[in-house]
């Protein structure tokens, strides 16, 4: 039994069209143009174009970096990332960084980022960088920071290391159903059936377990290598009841009936 691992130029042209001959002439407002076109661009998936149209924002804006810079920045990061072009959102936010101060935010984005480029120790030293300035530990994207790094600590063949980590956010009042997830992968990477069991129950009495499916099927697995037949056979029924049919859990079931 196998465990499931668990964040067009025509538009582009005809809102640059309608914006632009709508309201005026100069560079100033081709700007602001661009930047709309961008936004709306982002909004519909074409992430290739708004980073185009915010990189002309920019070229346009021509002068010391200010408010609209780092806003247009913001948003040419988050449509990098959602490119799947991490390197260059990783140089965005680094970007960010120093125009627009050492914020735990902007650490937490280029962490996940460096994660997703395959940068390890940039993704490591970037989270515990934005824990060293979050202090009250609320700073946006924190958790998404925890998880890519400790996820790219994993499939890297560390999963001492990754539960370290995790324990360490635990400890700090962190919690979550994926982060609970991630622990109980951890223990089975190491075969502790009876450790990863305990971690997944927990991630399901979370608020956010509905988030995580794969929890129960998880568990289930954990069941079954300990031997808890039974067991294993009721969560799964109870996976494919709340979550629906799939090849995999299918085959898993027709394997526990006959133990």
């Amino acid at each position: 039994m196998r465990r499931k691992t668990g964040y067009t130029a025509a538009v582009l042209g005809l809102a640059l069209t309608v914006t632009i001959a709508a309201g005026g002439c100069g560079k100033k407002d081709y700007k602001y143009s661009f930047r709309t076109a961008g936004i709306e661009a982002l909004k519909q998936g074409n992430y290739d174009n708004a980073v185009e149209a915010f990189d002309q924002a920019i070229k346009l804006s021509k002068g010391l970096v200010g408010k609209f810079d780092v806003d247009v920045l913001k948003y040419r990061a988050e449509a990098e990332y959602l490119a799947g072009d991490y390197s260059s959102a990783a140089d965005t936010y680094g970007i960010l960084i120093k125009v627009d101060e050492e914020r735990p935010e902007y650490l937490n984005l280029r962490s996940v980022s460096r994660a997703g480029a395959g940068d390890l120790n940039g993704a490591i030293e970037d989270y515990k960088r934005s824990a060293e300035l979050d202090k009250e530990k609320k700073a946006p994207g924190r958790m998404k920071a925890l998880l890519a790094a400790g996820a790219a600590m994993e499939k890297d063949g560390a999963a001492s290391d990754a539960m370290s980590l995790y324990e360490e956010a635990l400890s700090d009042g962190e919690e979550s159903a994926q982060l609970y997830n991630r622990m109980g992968l951890c223990k089975m990477a190491v075969e502790d059936w009876d450790g990863a069991a305990e971690y997944f129950k927990k991630g399901l009495l979370t608020t956010d377990s509905s988030e995580v499916p794969e929890l129960l099927f998880n568990q289930a697995v954990a069941e079954e290598r300990k031997g808890e037949f039974k067991t294993a056979l009721d969560l799964m029924q109870q996976y494919v009841s709340v979550h629906g049919s799939d090849e995999e859990a299918e085959r898993e079931i027709t394997f526990l009936k006959t133990r």
